[in-house]
């Protein structure tokens, strides 16, 4: 599965999308007064301003270049305050052999930026820049209906484990593809922050279909 397209509604429009273009130093591909499109890799990452300022906010992951992970964190540690779990501000992953480290985006949104050992390709660059972001990775759906929606997504051909935990977070998607929607419910702590997952209108457009979820 491959992420073509994440759509968000999100707060704090103008300085998001000042973040993204300044900050992150991603390509702006369309702006206007309601919504603002990024690429992002292969992919495309798009917000939608949120005029009732519900203050909606998702935690998302971009793939990066796996060789380049101590560079883009120090690259990040010059532009942005990264969070910390434990007194850390990375992580190990020994079973998904990855190395992550997040931050909070203007909107309120957890950011991850993760290079997977497995199955992220390698760059010969020596210094990290926003090229070295190589798609969305992971985009969290967060739902009082998990089962509903795990059904759904099986339905398109998703790959969806045979157990699906309606109280912890679903990785749907294969470990191949390095690419993952976050399946799960309302009220558990995203990991690096003290916020819980909220329900937030999302609309993921994967080459398996789209997905769709409301607040």
């Amino acid at each position: 599965m491959k992420i073509e397209k994440a759509q968000l509604l999100i707060s704090k429009f103008e300085e998001t999308v000042a973040f993204y273009q300044d900050v992150l130093q991603f390509s702006l591909l369309s702006k206007n007064e309601d919504s603002a499109s990024f690429q992002i890799g292969e992919s495309v990452l798009e917000f939608i301003k949120d005029k009732e300022e519900n203050h909606y906010y998702y935690h998302f992951a971009f793939n990066i270049h796996q060789n380049l992970f101590k560079e883009a964190k120090q690259w990040l540690l010059d532009r942005v305050g990264l969070l910390q779990e434990d007194g850390m501000d990375e992580i190990n992953f020994t079973d998904s052999k990855a190395n992550s480290c997040y931050f909070e985006d203007p909107a309120g949104n957890i950011v991850e930026y993760i290079a997977r050992r497995e199955t992220s390709s390698s760059s010969l660059d020596t210094v990290f820049s926003s090229q070295n972001v190589l798609c969305i990775s992971e985009m969290s759906v967060t739902t009082n209906t998990v089962a509903e929606h795990a059904r759904e997504m099986k339905g398109k051909g998703m790959y969806v484990r045979e157990r699906v935990d309606e109280a912890e977070l679903n990785f749907v998607g294969e470990y191949k593809d390095g690419t993952f929607i976050l399946l799960g419910p309302v009220g558990r702590r995203w990991l690096f922050s003290s916020k819980e997952a909220i329900a937030s209108p999302v609309t993921i457009v994967t080459d398996q279909g789209i997905i769709r979820n409301v607040a």
